[in-house]
């Protein structure tokens, strides 16, 4: 039979300190306790994070983005905001879809018309729903994906065009899950980020560089994004979107984030 109880010594004078059963304890380093704790608090935070939010899959709206249109885009991404839960079905009439993009139903109907050709958006009895293949409402352990949060995004496009929306939409696939910053590799580690400038996004866009540095112009006044300066190089520019309307972590953003936005109508 093993014998589950040692004795504990003082390593100087030899005297027993105590005793050890290991049927009822255990030794953990203190490093394992501070990874314990910091799990504790993310899982609070979850807990507490009762903001409505979608998914968007950063792989799969790179075929929604190649397929319709910058404003089509800026549509969908509001429209997004409408999901029920787990089931992606939109809880909205069409009428009532048009409504809430704030469009004529001629405009509206163009739209839904791309929306169904690329199987987007489906319809089963009656009901619309978003492929979750590109959006979706529930629990997910991928780290391929950012998080929409509704009511901001819905605060924000009263002030934006759709096209300005659009915009917002094609960066979604270039956020870095640590900083949030927009870069060429959102899934490297922080010290190897390759930011991307002004000249590089609007590429990535595809749109005209004057017209891509005014909607960049536009995000920053409205705090959509943070504009700041490259340390190895003044002349550069570094863009990081507002955690509080996109955000790939779980939890909430950290000092730094917290710090950029602190000023902004969504930084709470």
């Amino acid at each position: 039979m093993t014998n589950s109880n040692c004795m504990i010594y003082d390593q100087t004078t030899g005297e027993i300190v105590g005793a050890f059963d290991s049927n009822k304890q255990y030794i953990r380093s203190k490093d394992s306790d501070e990874a314990y704790k910091r799990y504790l608090a993310k899982q609070q935070e979850r807990l507490q994070d009762k903001r409505h939010f979608s998914f968007a899959d950063m792989n799969g709206i790179q075929e929604v983005i190649a397929s319709i249109s910058t404003v089509h885009c800026g549509y969908l991404l509001l429209l997004q905001c409408y999901m029920e839960f787990e089931t992606g079905e939109l809880a909205l009439s069409r009428q009532e879809m048009w409504k809430a993009l704030n469009v004529t139903e001629s405009t509206f109907k163009r739209f839904w018309g791309e929306m169904r050709k690329y199987g987007i958006i489906t319809e089963s009895n009656s009901k619309y729903y978003v492929n979750p293949n590109y959006h979706f409402r529930g629990k997910t352990k991928q780290e391929n994906v950012i998080k929409v949060f509704a009511t901001p995004l819905k605060q924000i496009a009263k002030e934006l065009t759709a096209s300005e929306l659009g915009f917002l939409y094609k960066l979604l696939p270039f956020v870095h899950y640590e900083t949030n910053m927009i870069c060429a590799d959102p899934f490297s580690a922080p010290e190897q980020i390759q930011f991307l400038n002004k000249t590089q996004i609007s590429r990535l866009v595809e749109m005209e560089e004057k017209k891509a540095s005014r909607t960049i112009d536009k995000l920053r006044r409205a705090g959509v994004l943070a504009e700041t300066t490259r340390q190895d190089d003044k002349r550069d520019k570094i863009y990081t979107l507002n955690p509080y309307i996109f955000f790939r972590k779980s939890g909430k953003p950290d000092d730094t984030l917290r710090g950029l936005f602190a000023s902004t109508p969504y930084g709470k």
